[in-house]
């Protein structure tokens, strides 16, 4: 944290009238790129007079109406290192700086000299930074509703980090890293006023921003699970709380939280209650079964002492890789034995673990799921092939029968229809899920 030496003359208290009300003189944005406006005539950080002016007035912005002393500039600017000559120096550095800034008023405009040291006058100067911090602490005081709108204008005043687009000093890198996790609380209590409200998509949307700068999170990941359950998107909920713990897990060695926990136990029931086995359709399998759509048979646990299913997953991109094999580890009945990212490494990993079934992804990185089920099932015939896919034209669902894929579920569905399939998928007859139907016969290749 940057450390202010304040000295000897007395300063205003933040007044929010003041912050909120630009007061004409000079309008100046630091979050992103430096730009100082004085009337129609606009200034960019190259135009206040070299680095060392230009620093001067960073330091001083971000303690707007606070004094800094000439020894704590001196400590700044050069890190530890100063000149002999290191206060002439600076006031040489502030001369520059006053006559960029405001020219023709000498000591009389924002930039103040006090006993001792310089100060941005608060009165003079309409901030971008100090509105934000405003309305921040605003927002903690208020009803959900009238928070969500002081956040959501703090949050359209920093589209862009600190000093953005510069290359800062050690201490700037500090206070960008402050303000980023200012950002981000913004941002994940924007989310969670949302979410109070009744207002799930602007939860959702607000959560997710929030996880987009940290993935640790777990307010965020709340919001965003919670939001996305009331707005009947349980397979994403699930999709989601599944990242939240592969994260924790990997990044801090922890499960989530009791309220997660909670939702995901509500997730998996409502997904098996909207989830049943009639709503996956089997189509003729090979040439010559002759067989028509039916429902598939009721879904069953193992029986006690029943051999487990080996299971390999060649899926991409590695997460969803992640997600399967984990999910494999806590099924009944089934066992992960391996995972694979490409046609070639899934080929190869197949005809070494042989395994009773395979769940892959129909688009991998070097080539198509169906070529490399083509070449597993040309090796083991009795290999049980589930595709996963987000899109499939009727020519492949065609020649995915013809060579004796079991199964084409949707790559978005839900996780425990994909555990079912598994657990009894068969050769023969290729199960289709409505939803990829639905889409062949809108014309969505």
């Amino acid at each position: 944290m940057l450390e202010v030496e304040l000295v000897s003359e007395p300063h205003r208290g933040l007044s929010a009238s003041e912050a909120m009300v630009p007061s004409g003189k000079l309008d100046v944005s630091i979050l992103g790129p430096l730009t100082v406006r004085r009337g129609a005539l606009t200034l960019g950080a190259h135009d206040l007079g070299g680095p060392k002016p230009r620093q001067i007035l960073e330091i001083l912005l971000l303690h707007l109406g606070s004094p800094v002393s000439k020894g704590r500039l001196i400590d700044l600017l050069w890190e530890g290192r100063a000149p002999v000559l290191a206060h002439p120096t600076l006031e040489s550095h502030v001369s520059v700086l006053r006559r960029h800034l405001q020219p023709g008023s000498g000591r009389a405009g924002p930039l103040k000299t006090v006993t001792g040291g310089y100060l941005m006058d608060r009165a003079l100067v309409d901030l971008d930074l100090d509105r934000f911090d405003v309305l921040f602490r605003l927002a903690a005081q208020a009803e959900p509703r009238q928070a969500l709108s002081f956040l959501t204008e703090a949050l359209a005043l920093a589209p862009a980090p600190l000093l953005g687009g510069e290359l800062l000093p050690a201490w700037a890198e500090e206070e960008r890293t402050l303000h980023a996790a200012r950002v981000v609380e913004a941002k994940v209590q924007a989310a969670q006023a949302a979410c109070a409200l009744g207002e799930s998509e602007t939860a959702i949307l607000w959560a997710a921003a929030a996880l987009e700068d940290d993935a640790l999170a777990e307010r965020a990941w709340t919001v965003l699970v919670l939001g996305l359950e009331r707005s009947g998107q349980l397979t994403a909920a699930l999709r989601e709380f599944d990242r939240c713990r592969h994260v924790m897990d990997q990044e801090m060695g922890c499960a989530p939280g009791p309220i997660l926990q909670a939702a995901h136990a509500r997730l998996l029931q409502g997904t098996a209650a909207t989830d049943e086995p009639e709503t996956v359709l089997e189509i003729a399998g090979t040439p010559g079964t002759g067989g028509t759509g039916h429902a598939r048979p009721e879904p069953r646990r193992p029986e006690p002492g029943e051999a487990e299913r080996m299971v390999l997953t060649i899926g991409h991109p590695e997460m969803f890789v992640e997600q399967l094999t984990d999910a494999l580890e806590r099924e009944p009945g089934l066992h992960g034995v391996g995972a694979a990212t490409s046609v070639e490494s899934g080929v190869a990993m197949t005809r070494s673990v042989k395994p009773d079934a395979v769940i892959m992804s129909y688009r991998l990185p070097d080539g198509s799921g169906l070529d490399a089920a083509r070449q597993i099932l040309l090796a083991l015939p009795e290999t049980r092939i589930v595709m996963l896919t987000a899109e499939c034209t009727p020519a492949a669902l065609c020649e995915a029968a013809a060579m004796g894929v079991c199964a084409f579920l949707p790559k978005e569905g839900p996780l425990a229809l994909v555990l079912e399939t598994l657990r009894h998928a068969k050769t023969g007859n290729m199960l289709v899920h409505p939803s990829i139907v639905a889409r062949l016969g809108q014309g969505n290749d």
